[in-house]
């Protein structure tokens, strides 16, 4: 499938316009509270142990190997006051980045887009 790219009467591509770009690395938002835990000095142990949460848990969500849940958003918000309503919004675009990026939903949504074309 050829991916159409748009041009601007002043000749720049759609994909080089500012709100357009595709980031080279996706942030999940386990990184924002990895900073944050690290920014104020609580190990990640200590956290866990203080809010009821599993050591395991935390580290695989901190290191993005699990998504961030709404109940887990809450807490967050709760602990450390990051804004439960941002994280959820960063987790969100962090889905539909990677989703993007999968070879099967790509193959499915062109399968999708041709038969919405004969419609």
């Amino acid at each position: 499938m050829i991916e159409e790219t748009m041009i601007h009467i002043d000749g720049i591509k759609d994909e080089m316009i500012a709100n357009n770009l595709t980031p080279f690395r996706f942030t999940h938002p386990g990184e924002i509270i990895k900073d944050e835990l690290e920014d104020r000095g609580i190990s990640q142990r200590e956290f866990a142990q203080n809010v009821g949460m599993s050591y395991s848990v935390l580290n695989e969500l901190l290191n993005a190997h699990r998504p961030l849940t709404t109940n887990t958003a809450l807490l967050f918000e709760a602990a450390l006051g990051l804004p439960a309503e941002l994280l959820m919004r960063i987790q969100t675009k962090y889905n539909l980045q990677m989703a993007r990026k999968d070879k099967d939903v790509i193959r499915w949504m062109a399968k999708i887009r041709n038969a919405a074309a004969v419609l």
